[in-house]
């Protein structure tokens, strides 16, 4: 006579033959990381090629179109300038960061690379990007004064109020791609942190 311990035993033993483990499918994960990454590749180099444009047009603009000559419009000029080159190379920095994740060899340290380039990119969204457009806008309308001796008020002010109106559509734009690439750089770290687990 078998006791109802054993009969519990028993059943439990045939059970466990039974289920079947979810394997945890590698390269499934591998393609959805190459996938988010190879995303996120396009939308630097696609930032570069913005920022690279908008600086080749703003210089050409004020050295042949409308050279200013006062000494706080060159100011302005230079922090428009020097902030988008900043930017520039930022994105090219975060580029070769990303790349040299890829090439880690162990698992664990990619994991722990991925957590570090994305607290870099949380760092340059929340503070080096605010701090290039601050200096950016403040160099536009320092260069406002001797646009109003050519352009006559109401034209200036009709172009700073457009470069406000731009610059909000721009935020909103702009925050969307980065909402965007941020959940991208969390769904990876997240699909690394389970290849490790």
């Amino acid at each position: 006579m078998i006791s109802e311990f054993e009969k519990i035993q028993n059943n439990w033993n045939q059970n466990k033959e039974e289920i079947e483990l979810p394997v945890l499918n590698f390269d499934a994960l591998q393609e959805k990381i190459k996938k988010k990454e190879k995303d996120n590749f396009l939308f630097y180099y696609s930032t570069i090629m913005i920022l690279f444009t908008t600086l080749v047009v703003i210089s050409l603009f004020f050295y042949f179109v409308a050279p200013v000559k006062e000494i706080i419009s060159r100011i302005g000029v230079g922090l428009m300038l020097g902030g988008l080159l900043f930017r520039i190379v930022i994105e090219i920095i975060s580029i070769y960061k990303a790349k040299r994740i890829n090439t880690i060899e162990s698992t664990l340290q990619a994991a722990e690379n991925s957590l570090n380039f994305y607290k870099f990119r949380q760092l340059i969204h929340r503070v080096i990007a605010p701090i290039v457009v601050t200096l950016y806008t403040i160099g536009f309308f320092m260069i406002s004064p001797e646009f109003s001796k050519y352009l006559g008020f109401w034209n200036v002010v009709f172009i700073d109020v457009f470069y406000v109106v731009i610059g909000i559509v721009l935020f909103f734009v702009i925050r969307k791609g980065i909402r965007k690439e941020v959940q991208k750089l969390k769904d990876i770290l997240k699909l690394k942190q389970e290849i490790v687990s």
